[in-house]
C-alpha cells in the first residue's frame, strides 16, 4: 500500500476570536467560554446550508503559529511533571498542527457562524466544519 507523503489543505475561512495570542488560549483541553466567529470565504458559503439546524459542530483549524518540530511537551506546561508526546495531549505544538474543538452553534449567517467554546486565537485559518455526532459528544 502506497502512502501519499504530502497533502494540500485549503482554508475555508478564518476564525475571529477575542483570544489574540497563544498565551491567551486556555490550557490543555479547557475551552474558552466566550463567543468566536467563523468567517467563511465566499466560495464556501453554500456549504453552510442547513447549519442553522445544528446545535453543535466540530471545528477544525490550522494552528499556524505552532512549532512543527516539537514532539514532547510538559503536560499543561507543568515542568514538575514528566514530558509526554504531543500525540497524548492537545498541545498546539505538533508535526501537523491541526486543532479541533466541539462547539455550540450560537448564530448562523450567510457567510459566518458564531460559536461558543472555541479555543483558537484570532486569525487562525479555518480548515473544516463537521456536524458533531453523538459519539463525538460523548468523547
Amino acid at each position: 500500500m502506497s502512502v501519499k507523503t504530502t497533502f494540500s489543505v485549503n482554508p475555508i475561512g478564518v476564525i475571529r476570536s477575542s483570544l489574540k495570542t497563544t498565551q491567551d488560549a486556555p490550557p490543555d483541553g479547557q475551552h474558552s467560554l466566550q463567543k468566536a466567529t467563523l468567517e467563511i470565504f465566499p466560495s464556501y458559503c453554500l456549504a453552510l446550508s442547513g447549519m442553522q439546524e445544528l446545535s453543535r459542530i466540530v471545528v477544525f483549524y490550522w494552528l499556524h503559529e505552532a512549532d512543527r518540530e516539537v514532539l514532547r511537551v510538559y503536560p499543561n506546561g507543568n515542568r514538575n511533571k514528566e514530558m509526554i508526546g504531543v500525540f497524548c495531549n492537545r498541545s498546539p505544538l505538533r508535526p501537523n498542527p491541526i486543532g479541533f474543538s466541539i462547539v455550540d452553534v450560537v448564530e448562523v449567517g450567510v457567510d459566518k457562524v458564531v460559536v461558543k467554546g472555541l479555543d483558537a486565537i484570532d486569525g487562525t485559518p479555518l480548515i473544516d466544519i463537521k456536524a458533531a455526532s453523538s459519539s463525538a459528544l460523548n468523547a
